[in-house]
């Protein structure tokens, strides 16, 4: 009978001996064998804003002194097809041409009578009838005429020129910003009569830090966001400056887009705010992990590493989107693996 009990109790270790030991086994597999995920850095999202400026400016001066006849255009309105902004009264000028004109015709009727002098002075002079003084003297008279003609011509060019200069002109469609002439009003040259602008292009000047500029230029295509319209639009980067500004530390950059566009009814126009989103490359010190990777308990949180061990963060926010938690903590390092589903604290 006891040898019966003995050879029982023999079994049942050689049987349960096997499975406790595949348990051991097991249990710290299933451990091990949770899915994993990896920590992101988080960037910082940065929305830049400016407003929208005329892609160049320039301020039309009038260079000589008159009585305006006319201005074209007014505020807001572009320059027409000729070009031609305003005018001045050119009647003074166009009476010197005139007096010009005449002083030609007669310089050159008394240049020809000297030629025909010269010529026949020069005949009586091979038939020793005249003397040498009296030749010489013709000669000189004709040079005289002739350079004096040639003055005559210089100053039609100039008067001529000078004639332009009544008539004021700006680039086709352009947009008068300001203007500081009336008309009947005279005008001194040298005054400003209107500022213009290049509104069919216009740009949005922004100051970056450096590594604001670097996700800049990487984030290709760049987006301009309208709030008053709702939209976006395309645009490039125009210029930028070569240093940063002395008081602000960060760089003067342009973004450039067109004014139609063929998503929006109406035409953008200057002074509209226009804005920028960019994923600053700054290191945070934080990441970006699933919210299932997360244990919280009495307002703390902790990360579960591949090997089980608990590591405690701070919660700082949510992305975006929702879909992360953005955790910040001394263990942490980018690229690190933590379970994606740990098991709730008990």
């Amino acid at each position: 009978m006891s040898a019966l009990i003995f050879s029982r109790i023999i079994l049942v270790q050689r049987t349960l001996l096997p499975l406790l030991f595949i348990t051991g086994i097991l249990l710290p597999l299933s451990a091990i064998s949770k899915e994993l995920t990896t920590l992101q850095p988080f960037y910082r999202s940065v929305t830049l804003s400016g407003f929208t400026y005329p892609r160049q400016e320039m301020t039309v001066t009038s260079e000589v002194s008159g009585r305006c006849e006319e201005i074209v255009a007014d505020i807001g309105e572009p320059i027409p097809e000729n070009g031609i902004l305003a005018t001045i009264d050119p009647t003074f000028i166009l009476l010197d041409i005139t007096a010009n004109t005449i002083a030609q015709e007669q310089t050159e009727r008394q240049l020809a009578q000297e030629e025909k002098t010269l010529s026949r002075y020069t005949t009586l002079l091979s038939k020793k009838s005249t003397p040498q003084a009296q030749l010489d003297e013709v000669s000189l008279a004709t040079d005289l005429h002739h350079i004096t003609l040639k003055k005559l011509v210089n100053e039609e060019k100039r008067l001529k020129e000078q004639l332009k200069r009544h008539t004021l002109k700006g680039p086709q469609g352009w947009l008068v910003i300001e203007r500081f002439a009336e008309q009947g009003e005279y005008i001194q040259a040298g005054k400003p009569i209107a500022r213009l602008g290049d509104f069919q292009r216009l740009i949005v000047p922004l100051a970056l830090t450096y590594s604001e500029l670097q996700a800049l230029n990487g984030k290709q295509p760049i987006s301009l966001f309208f709030p008053d319209l709702g939209a976006e639009v395309p645009a490039t980067i125009y210029r930028s400056a070569p240093v940063s500004d002395a008081s602000t530390r960060k760089i003067h950059v342009d973004l450039i887009t067109n004014a139609k566009q063929s998503n929006l009814q109406q035409q953008l126009q200057g002074g509209m705010r226009a804005e920028v989103q960019l994923i600053s490359g700054e290191d945070t010190g934080s990441f970006l992990v699933p919210h299932s990777a997360l244990i919280n308990r009495y307002e703390a949180s902790w990360l579960v590493a591949p090997d089980g061990r608990r590591i405690q963060v701070i919660l700082v926010g949510h992305s975006d989107d929702d879909q992360f938690s953005i955790v910040s903590g001394s263990e942490l390092k980018a690229g690190q693996q933590v379970q994606l589903s740990p098991d709730p604290l008990q």
